[in-house]
């Protein structure tokens, strides 16, 4: 008789353990923070046009941390800028990259050849000032592709030009006043949407 006890009193003992067993693995795992998306850095720029010998304007900008720089800054700054502003009598209100500004307009023999940075620019063939003004994320910049070209011309209200500078940071321009000329009045204004992906280290 005490034998054929024996298996009901170990078929208990191990239910109870399962029993036990599972209610343990039940208890909720505690959340893992998520971060936010990312928002996408805006602001606002104006760049005067070069006024020939006139090193005094600001004329020249470095994308990442949106600063405008004078031209008479170009020995001490230049290897920091990505590109400049310029006014022609047939490119118009136009772009370009430090590596690629044309000499015409301002020669700056005062940044060295090998620091003078390459910045890519092309005028958007499908978006429009609404669709830059929807942009809220970083992400939503992540289809740009990089231009092949260092320059961008014939600039006019409204245009979007997509660019990436040489340290991969990407974004969108978009034109919202130009002033015709290439003196002390000439200018163009515009806002910037910059997906910031790589910070340089000053030295």
């Amino acid at each position: 008789m005490k034998n054929i006890l024996k298996f009901p009193l170990l078929f208990a003992l191990l239910a109870n353990l399962f029993v036990l067993t599972s209610c343990g693995s039940e208890e909720e795992l505690p959340e893992i923070p998520v971060d936010p998306p990312a928002l996408v850095t805006t602001y606002s720029a104006k760049l005067l046009a070069a006024p020939l010998g006139d090193e005094s304007s600001s004329t020249f900008m470095t994308f990442y941390n949106n600063t405008i720089h004078r031209i008479s800054d170009a020995g001490t700054t230049g290897s920091t800028w990505d590109f400049g502003y310029f006014y022609g009598s047939t490119r118009k209100a136009s772009f370009a990259s430090v590596k690629n500004y044309p000499t015409d307009v301002f020669d700056l023999t005062a940044i060295a050849d090998a620091d003078k940075k390459e910045c890519f620019f092309v005028k958007s063939t499908t978006l429009t000032a609404a669709d830059f003004d929807a942009i809220t994320l970083e992400s939503e910049l992540n289809s740009i592709a990089k231009p092949t070209t260092q320059s961008v011309t014939e600039l006019n209200v409204g245009d979007i030009v997509e660019f990436q500078d040489s340290y991969d940071n990407k974004g969108l321009i978009k034109i919202t006043r130009v002033v015709e000329g290439n003196g002390a009045s000439g200018q163009i204004e515009f806002d910037v949407k910059i997906q910031v992906n790589n910070i340089p280290v000053q030295g």
